[in-house]
């Protein structure tokens, strides 16, 4: 479910708070599996499934002064030596994504940062996402770079330049990459039950001298990906407004509190599995001051709490952080047994509105955060 916060000023010191819902529903497995490790999913479409956090720092020389687009500076791809082909890709429920199997693919949802020094000696940056949204970087020089690369060959791929020049890099100074985010399954809703097997991935910055490529595996190893009839879907208000709210500017106050039923539904008929049903919160416009339980307000100065009861979470009280982290944190909620065919989990959540203090704006704001109904 994506969740949207929005805000309109009615006057000086009053605002009005509203809370916007979309729902998306995904399913999970646990984020963060070892080796031979099982990802399991279920029948639902879009998002299915997100978890897996990396980061990748990728330090060293450029081998020679030649730039070329193909031999991205920042890239996740299937193999060690060069940005993943286009070709390998499948548009799956609107995403294009690697496929897995008939009906599920993989994305990633990265961040990248690149600092390099032209051969003129200026030291230049390069920022952009890989994957979701979608995959697009920008130079601090101005040059932006939206994928695919290389005359639509490539993918997931960030040089800082879109074509080949013959004397661009300095070779006397290490570049510095990182690269760090999460992985996403999708699928469309015609995935049949099966096991596969999911491929490695890896963070790389290649280079077109031999024994310059730097990579590092950022997806693990020995995992399988296991497609069951399991399918779950959430049901909570998603249209909030909290009204008009006063304006008080000491931090942690408590501005607005509203709380609404919350019901997971799930059910499976062939090859029923014992699992976990869990939901989980992915900031969208940011953490407040780094802080998980608190979604930050995009414009600053303010956040959102929440708080799942029946001991899921704790108290979600503005000037705590015992409530609902918008980190992708697994909450679980409930289980299913192999012997079920259907189970539903009620809860109630509640969502307060918090001052961050004298920042706190008058005018309109916004919010927002992703919800998965995920279950491992």
């Amino acid at each position: 479910m994506q969740t949207q916060l929005h805000s309109r000023h009615n006057g000086d010191h009053r605002s009005t708070w509203r809370l916007l819902a979309v729902l998306a529903l995904s399913l999970i497995s646990s984020p963060a599996p070892k080796a031979a490790e099982t990802i399991t999913i279920g029948k639902n479409s879009g998002i299915v499934w997100e978890g897996m956090p990396f980061s990748a720092s990728l330090i060293g020389y450029i081998g020679g002064q030649r730039h070329s687009p193909y031999a991205g500076l920042t890239s996740i791809s299937d193999i060690r030596t060069a940005c993943l082909q286009t070709s390998k890709l499948t548009t799956i429920a609107g995403y294009k994504a690697l496929q897995i199997a008939p009906g599920v693919g993989l994305i990633p949802r990265a961040t990248a940062n690149a600092t390099y020094t032209l051969n003129t000696g200026v030291q230049e940056t390069l920022a952009g996402t890989i994957g979701l949204p979608i995959t697009e970087g920008r130079t601090s020089s101005g040059h932006v770079i939206t994928g695919p690369v290389y005359s639509g060959t490539r993918e997931w791929c960030l040089p800082p330049r879109t074509t080949i020049i013959e004397f661009f890099y300095s070779t006397s100074v290490r570049r510095n990459v990182q690269i760090a985010g999460t992985w996403v399954m999708v699928a469309d809703g015609t995935q049949t039950s099966r096991q596969v097997a999911v491929p490695p991935m890896y963070a790389g910055s290649y280079q077109n001298v031999a024994g310059y490529d730097l990579t590092q595996q950022i997806l693990p190893s020995e995992i399988t990906l296991r497609i069951s009839t399991l399918i779950c879907t959430v049901a909570t208000t998603t249209n909030i407004n909290f009204g008009g709210v006063q304006r008080n500017t000491q931090a942690g106050s408590e501005l607005a509190r509203l709380t609404y039923p919350l019901t997971v539904s799930c059910s499976q008929d062939t090859d029923r599995i014992n699992a976990n049903i869990n939901v989980q919160f992915r900031a969208i416009s940011g953490l407040y001051s780094a802080t998980p339980t608190r979604l930050a307000l995009t414009q600053g100065g303010g956040y959102i709490t929440g708080e799942i009861d029946n001991g899921i979470t704790g108290s979600g009280a503005c000037n705590g952080t015992t409530g609902i982290p918008f980190d992708n944190t697994q909450l679980k909620v409930g289980s299913i047994a192999s012997a079920e065919t259907a189970k539903a989990f009620n809860n109630q959540i509640t969502w307060r509105l918090c001052s961050g203090g004298t920042s706190l704006p008058t005018g309109p704001v916004d919010a927002s955060t992703e919800m998965l109904v995920t279950f491992n």
